[in-house]
């Protein structure tokens, strides 16, 4: 697969935004469809007709489905299906009354000169591989954004242009609901608010499809909420310090229907970041956030070559003109990218 980072730049409207990913990225778009789409067209509208997702995205973001639409027609793919996919979280709820997913891990601190740093490995079935993109979004409602996201999705964590950043980690020992809003749209709302703060309240007070930690940053403030349909919990910062990988540290709504999986990594590999990073406290740089992701002895980094894989890997500088460092692919074997939104 290629390392090269490809970027989309899209400004207007939301439906002008998904248009030009959808047009952009069309070839991308039908290739990861296709390779996703193994339970057919009947199985998308069984999983849009059983849940409530479609009524809960028209209430608390109408301008994001006005976005998936685009997306949609410029791809030239159907609009349920471009919807359905936006939803891989809940998609897996759907299917699977227990799950085991290993997927992500995240930081965050808040250093001693005024800046933050949010980062994570976001880690995917290896089927997303090669649909990787950068979109670098100027709606004309909201702040700039920038998101990792497979080609045809919108977004998977980011950056705004306000210096507010998120990380998300699934939690499938949490219970999940049918009703709620999907991750990615909830993700996309909080990169709309403009503090660390504004985007926590927002996450509180959003009814939650699927259990999601939420790591949230701006310049002066790490947030980390553990969410799930009957509970929002804050997860104490560790001095300067946040980590979090796929267990629940603080939130007890949990589903009777998922046990512990003897296979998981999520503790190893939240040990292994706070051993790492723990002992540097405040002063932690880009340099070694990116070494303590590209870690393959948990492994912390998956490499490709399995049904899952570190899809993307984001370490974002949260300042007056915030950075995000990129690398589209496993961070052991794919160069991180600079990017910025001038």
């Amino acid at each position: 697969m290629s390392s090269d980072l490809r970027i989309v730049d899209a400004a207007g409207s939301h439906r002008d935004i998904g248009r030009a990913h959808g047009e952009e990225m069309r070839e991308t778009i039908r290739e990861g469809i296709g390779r996703w789409l193994d339970r057919g067209d009947d199985y998308i509208n069984t999983f849009l007709t059983a849940t409530g997702f479609v009524a809960s995205i028209d209430a608390f973001a109408p301008q994001l489905m006005e976005e998936v639409r685009g997306i949609a027609e410029a791809a030239h793919q159907r609009p349920r299906t471009v919807l359905a996919y936006q939803m891989m979280d809940e998609e897996w709820a759907f299917r699977s009354s227990r799950a085991s997913i290993e997927a992500c891990s995240a930081f965050g601190v808040t250093r001693g000169d005024g800046t933050a740093i949010v980062a994570q490995n976001m880690d995917l079935p290896s089927h997303y591989d090669g649909t990787q993109v950068l979109l670098r979004l100027r709606p004309d409602d909201a702040p700039a954004v920038m998101v990792l996201a497979p080609a045809g999705l919108i977004g998977t964590c980011g950056l705004n242009g306000d210096g507010v950043a998120v990380c998300v980690n699934a939690l499938f020992q949490l219970r999940h609901d049918h009703t709620g809003l999907p991750v990615g749209f909830i993700l996309r709302g909080v990169l709309e608010r403009s503090t660390a703060d504004d985007a926590a309240d927002y996450v509180r007070n959003v009814p939650h499809a699927t259990a999601q930690n939420y790591l949230i940053g701006d310049a002066g403030k790490i947030i980390d909420l553990e969410s799930s349909p009957g509970q929002v919990s804050e997860v104490p910062v560790e001095g300067a310090q946040i980590f979090h990988t796929n267990h629940a540290l603080v939130n007890d709504d949990l589903d009777p229907n998922v046990h512990e999986d003897p296979r998981s990594t999520s503790v190893a590999r939240l040990e292994k970041l706070r051993s790492v990073l723990g002992p540097v406290g405040a002063e932690v740089t880009v340099d070694d956030v990116k070494r303590a992701l590209s870690d393959r002895s948990v492994p912390v980094c998956v490499p490709r070559g399995a049904d899952w894989m570190t899809f993307g890997s984001v370490v974002m500088e949260l300042s007056p003109q915030p950075v995000m460092h990129v690398a589209p692919g496993p961070p052991g074997e794919t160069p991180y990218f600079e990017v910025r939104f001038g």
